[in-house]
C-alpha cells in the first residue's frame, strides 16, 4: 500500500524489565506532564515517552491521536479478572476504569489539551504498522497534527507473566512508549513513510525490498522464524541492542534509526502477519533530519 506520511519528530523511553518492575515515579517528576491521579502503569509509560519527543508540549487542539499497544491496559485487566473469578469481588471502579482500552489515549488527550479525533489500536502483532495506516488515512481528511504514539507495559510480576504467556523464566522483557509526529506541520519532515503493505510470497521479500530502493532493514523477532535472512538480499540488517521483546517494538527501532540516518537512507520494517506465506512490509524515506530540535 503506497503511503505518503511526514514525520516531524519522534521520541520515547524504555527499559528492560526481569525481576521487579523499574519505579516510574522519579522520572515522570522531570516531565513536562502531571500524570492523573490514580493513574495506571501503562498512562505514566505513555507520558515518559511524550516527554521525550519534541515538539508535542503545544499542539493545536485539533491535534489527532493514535495509540498503538498490544495488549493496551494488561495490568488493569489481570487485576480485574482475579478480583472476579478468583476472589469473587467486584472490581474497585478505577480499576475498572483503567482497564477500559481507550483509558489511556484519554488521559493523554487531558495532559496535552487536544481534542481532535483520537483511535485506540490494540493488537498483538503490527500494531504500529496499522497505526501508521491509520494516520495516512486520517492525512487525506484532515490537515491537522496527528500524534501517533505506542505503548506496552509488563504487568506485575514478570515472573508469572512469563509463565503465563509461555516465556522462559530468564526471558528478557521490555515495557515503554514511543511517539510520532506525523500529518501537517510546516516543517519539513525527518522522514516519510512510503510504502505500508504487505507480500503474498515471503519468498519475493528480497526482491521488494530492492524495488524500494531499501538501506537499512529490520527483520523482527516474530518474522525471524519465517523469513529467512537470506531472503532478504539487499541493504543492511539493522542490529540494535534491544529493550526486551514486546508487541510494540518496532517503535523502538523506528525511533532509534530516525535519530541517526542520513539523508536518501530507507528502512525496511519487516513483520510476520502470523498468516502462512504472509509479511507486512513499512518503508521509511529519511530525509536526514532526525536530530534536528
Amino acid at each position: 500500500m503506497e503511503l505518503n506520511l511526514p514525520i516531524f519528530s519522534c521520541g520515547g523511553y524504555s527499559h528492560q524489565v526481569m525481576t521487579h518492575l523499574p519505579a516510574l515515579s522519579d522520572h515522570l517528576r522531570r516531565t513536562p506532564f502531571k500524570p492523573p491521579r490514580r493513574s495506571d502503569r501503562l498512562t505514566q509509560l505513555a507520558l515518559l515517552g511524550l516527554g521525550q519527543t519534541r515538539g508535542v508540549t503545544n499542539l493545536p487542539p485539533d491535534t489527532a491521536l493514535i495509540l498503538a499497544s498490544g495488549a493496551s491496559n494488561l495490568e488493569s485487566t489481570i487485576s480485574n479478572c482475579e478480583q472476579i473469578f478468583v476472589d469473587g469481588t467486584t472490581p474497585n471502579p478505577i480499576g475498572f476504569i483503567n482497564s477500559v482500552n481507550n483509558s489511556t489515549a484519554y488521559h493523554i488527550n487531558q495532559a496535552l489539551t487536544i481534542r481532535g479525533l483520537t483511535i485506540t489500536v490494540s493488537r498483538d502483532h503490527c500494531s504500529l504498522e496499522a497505526g501508521l495506516q491509520l494516520a495516512d488515512s486520517l492525512l487525506q481528511a484532515q490537515h491537522a497534527p496527528i500524534l501517533l504514539g505506542t505503548a506496552d507495559e509488563v504487568p506485575n510480576d514478570p515472573l508469572l507473566h512469563r509463565r503465563r504467556t509461555g516465556l522462559a523464566a530468564d526471558h528478557l522483557l521490555g515495557e515503554g512508549s514511543f511517539w510520532f509526529l506525523c500529518g501537517q506541520d510546516g516543517n519539513e519532515p525527518v522522514a516519510r513513510v512510503i510504502y505500508n503493505g504487505s507480500t503474498s510470497e515471503t519468498d519475493g521479500i528480497g526482491g521488494l525490498l530492492s524495488d524500494l530502493d531499501v538501506t537499512h532493514y529490520l527483520l523482527t523477532d516474530q518474522a525471524s522464524g519465517h523469513i529467512r535472512q537470506e531472503q532478504t538480499w539487499t541493504g543492511t540488517r539493522i542490529e540494535c541492542a534491544t529493550p526486551g521483546l514486546y508487541p510494540t517494538q518496532n517503535a523502538y527501532y523506528l525511533h532509534r534509526w530516525l535519530e541517526t540516518a542520513e539523508k536518501g537512507e530507507r528502512l525496511g520494517l519487516i513483520n510476520n502477519t502470523f498468516e502462512r506465506n504472509r509479511a507486512s512490509l513499512t518503508v521509511i524515506d529519511s530525509y536526514g533530519a532526525g536530530r534536528r530540535g
